[in-house]
């Protein structure tokens, strides 16, 4: 793998691969051969006021708590469903389109292993939706020229907040939700 912090990404542009370092903002077309080991940060404690009536390791926000997996804890998508059930929630499912910058702005802070967290969301027989009981699907803030096809699950690009279609057996971090 990369060190912590690099990113493969196709560009259409130059036709080919680019590395990004989110934590320097560095680009380059070769992959880098320095940086962390890829062991990660500490966990980010969660403070009391962030915890609120949620329990601890959860965050409170928009009248929901939300828990977002270690920085080592990966799952394929059906993993981290699984995962967030033995916590007590599900996989995280938006009731409203601002949670997802909600949670990006709270992994700045987080630091996660991967530049994508799992959601609930799933296509099923052609159509995208969230899972029985959640909103419907509708009005999704999808990245640049996605979904292209390349996989049947909803990942959260952490950097931006916005929808990208991936392979469900990936490995990704995640972010669950309950109510308090």
């Amino acid at each position: 793998g990369l060190p912590y912090g690099w990113e493969k990404k196709f560009d259409g542009k130059m036709n080919g691969f680019v590395y990004i370092n989110h934590v320097t903002g560095e680009t380059r077309t070769s992959p880098p051969t320095h940086g962390s080991s890829g062991t990660g940060p500490a966990p980010v404690q969660i403070s009391a006021r962030e915890q609120g009536s949620c329990k601890p390791g959860w965050r409170y926000a928009f009248n929901f708590c939300y828990y977002i997996s270690a920085f080592a804890d990966i799952q394929s998508h059906s993993g981290a469903q699984a995962a967030c059930k033995t916590q007590g929630g599900e996989l995280f499912w938006p009731q409203f389109v601002f949670e997802s910058f909600f949670l990006k702005k709270t992994l700045n802070k987080v630091k996660i292993s991967t530049h994508f967290f799992w959601t609930n969301g799933e296509k099923h027989s052609g159509k995208w939706d969230w899972g029985t009981g959640h909103p419907a699907f509708s009005n999704p803030k999808w990245s640049a020229g996605q979904p292209d096809g390349s996989g049947t699950c909803l990942a959260v690009y952490a950097h931006t907040g916005f929808l990208d279609d991936q392979p469900c057996e990936t490995q990704y971090n995640y972010a669950c939700k309950t109510k308090p």
